[in-house]
């Protein structure tokens, strides 16, 4: 499910806040979702043989978890180097230090909470800005394209969206799968990738993860769908949609082909005793297209795009 982004002010002093893990969503644009949490700790020994505390920080960013490992001074250092890359960050680190009883584990605790919060608000305060370098290196997030840079706002004062990264996952939705999908001579299926869709791997190179959704294009038995699922899914990372031969004749046929092809054309005639427009055949695409996103949110996550094609949904 998608969750709720929540906004996680700078912390002044340590608070009362619940021991439990820390969790922090920040939405800084309209793609750009990351949530951290703080998930454990443990302590450590430095070259000199004195403990510190180190923090476990996983960040979930576009539908991918990264870990990192940080002690407090490392918070520190950040900070100091984000105040000049970031307007708006106090001038001293706002988490307190707490030379003397650093390690007890109550001080512990409450830090834990006070530094998930003060990545959030740094976040924040970059207000929908690229994200520093030595903020990616810190949370060791994949570094930025050398190339990329923040797009100029429009007439609305909107950021444009930037190109995709690396980190980035984007799910195509088409009618059509870009495979070729047939029964093996033995038994099992032969799959391979469609080199004359638009949609294929090899045309695409989006520099990113990409997942398919869409048809096979041939029939399939109902105690066949899991198998073949299986075999699209780690073998191709495609999701196939199983609709029955009499959804797929009245939504492809009927409503996609016989109503939408015509009005996308400009082929339409006006309504008259023979109006093409049948209730049965508009259910049937409204029924094949709740299955295709049902198929979509099996693998969606936040921070992923979305890109449906073509006129059938």
């Amino acid at each position: 499910s998608i969750r709720r982004a929540r906004s996680c002010a700078l912390v002044k002093s340590l608070d009362s806040r619940s021991p439990s893990t820390p969790t922090c969503n920040t939405r800084a644009a309209a793609r750009l979702t990351m949530e951290f949490s703080i998930e454990s700790t443990s302590t450590l020994f430095d070259s000199s043989g004195k403990p510190y505390t180190s923090y476990s920080i996983t960040t979930h960013y576009q539908g991918q978890r990264f870990q990192a490992q940080r002690r407090y001074r490392e918070f520190v250092a950040l900070h100091d180097g984000l105040r000049g890359e970031v307007s708006g960050l106090p001038h001293h680190f706002p988490v307190w230090p707490f030379h003397l009883n650093r390690l007890a584990p109550e001080v512990v605790d409450s830090r834990r909470v006070a530094l998930c919060s003060y990545l959030s608000a740094a976040l924040a305060a970059l207000h929908g800005g690229v994200m520093p370098a030595r903020l990616r290196s810190f949370l060791q997030l994949p570094q930025a394209q050398a190339n990329r840079m923040t797009a100029p706002a429009g007439p609305s004062g909107a950021a444009a969206l930037l190109p995709l990264e690396k980190s980035d996952t984007v799910i195509l939705v088409a009618y059509q799968l870009p495979l070729t999908v047939s029964r093996a001579e033995g038994g099992g299926w032969e799959v391979e990738w469609d080199d004359e869709s638009v949609l294929n791997q090899h045309a695409l190179s989006l520099g990113c993860r990409v997942m398919w959704v869409g048809g096979v294009g041939c029939a399939v038995d109902p105690d066949e769908e899991e198998g073949l699922a299986q075999v699209l899914l780690e073998g191709y990372s495609c999701l196939p949609v199983f609709l029955p031969a009499a959804l797929t004749d009245r939504f492809y046929h009927g409503f996609c082909r016989s109503y939408l092809r015509p009005v996308f054309h400009n082929r339409m005639r006006l309504p008259d005793s023979g109006n093409p427009f049948c209730e049965e055949d508009w259910r049937a695409y409204s029924a094949a297209n709740r299955k295709f996103a049902d198929t979509v949110m099996e693998v969606y996550e936040p921070g992923h795009m979305v890109w449906a094609h073509d006129y059938h949904l």
